[in-house]
């Protein structure tokens, strides 16, 4: 039996491929492909290696600034003060010295300058390469308060400045009382800033009495004690209505003392009304 093979004709319009070209083909497509792809990632590696030496950079900027010798703290400046102790300023500052500049905690040095005494706030600033500026601001004394039995100097918050020495002055100032029976806190601010306003009324309103108080006890929040420099009762106001009876008691105080002798206390609160307390029914 007879085999024959016979070639195969491409079909009609077709021109025969080779593998040799068909190979040249394949390659120039993966060619493309790679270029496409280089091109699309090239960006993304070029803004990577951006990236990496910029915090390169950083990082080494960060190192020379932290480490230098250059910005080893030497020398300290502070603002004038009246009356907050310099010298323990500077000793509290003092203990940072030689350290670098950029590794201190700023907060916490001005947190301890505020615990000196006449010291209200600090501010402290870096100025390159190898200084300190300490700005303070210091209390101003408005007024006399009796705490754990001394008297100190207050400022509008109630907040003790110093032992009161007769130096600074506000000797003829009336003196809180009670402000320790208070706990202290948003109480005893309160309590303060009630003295302090009625401190400011009777000064507008009666500037006479306003001398003759010795003492105003904040003890109690529904009224205010004044003793006087001359003695005799406790004279109790009202906190909500500091002129209730009062030009009443100030004409008929006199008539009571040669009357009923003193008093333990006389209490104007109520309206219309004045109620007084001898001194012996007291004892009574």
């Amino acid at each position: 039996m007879d085999v024959r093979f016979v070639k195969q004709r491409p079909a009609s319009g077709e021109d025969p491929i080779s593998p040799f070209l068909r190979r040249r083909q394949d390659e120039r497509l993966r060619r493309s492909r790679r270029r496409r792809l280089t091109l699309r990632w090239l960006p993304i590696v070029a803004a990577l290696s951006v990236l990496g030496l910029a915090a390169g950079s950083l990082l080494g900027a960060r190192w020379y600034l932290t480490h230098s010798p250059r910005f080893m703290l030497k020398r300290i400046a502070f603002t004038p003060t009246d009356h907050a102790p310099a010298a323990e300023l500077r000793r509290i500052a003092s203990r940072h010295r030689g350290r670098n500049i950029f590794r201190l905690d700023l907060a916490r040095i001005e947190r301890e300058l505020e615990q000196v005494r006449w010291v209200k706030s600090a501010m402290v600033k870096r100025i390159l390469p190898d200084r300190l500026f300490c700005a303070v601001e210091e209390r101003s004394p408005r007024g006399l308060a009796l705490l754990n039995g001394r008297v100190h100097l207050i400022d509008e918050e109630g907040t003790s400045i110093d032992l009161h020495t007769g130096a600074v002055g506000g000797g003829s100032l009336p003196i809180f009382t009670g402000l320790d029976a208070t706990g202290g806190g948003t109480r005893a601010r309160e309590q303060v800033a009630r003295g302090f306003d009625l401190m400011a009324w009777l000064d507008a309103t009666h500037p006479g009495l306003m001398k003759e108080i010795s003492e105003i006890d904040l003890k109690h929040p529904d009224r205010i004690g004044l003793l006087m420099n001359s003695g005799g009762p406790v004279v109790r106001l009202n906190p909500d209505d500091y002129g209730a009876n009062l030009d009443r008691w100030l004409q008929m105080r006199d008539y009571l003392a040669t009357h009923f002798g003193d008093g333990a206390y006389v209490d104007l609160r109520f309206k219309d009304r004045i109620a007084f307390q001898p001194l012996q029914a007291r004892r009574n």
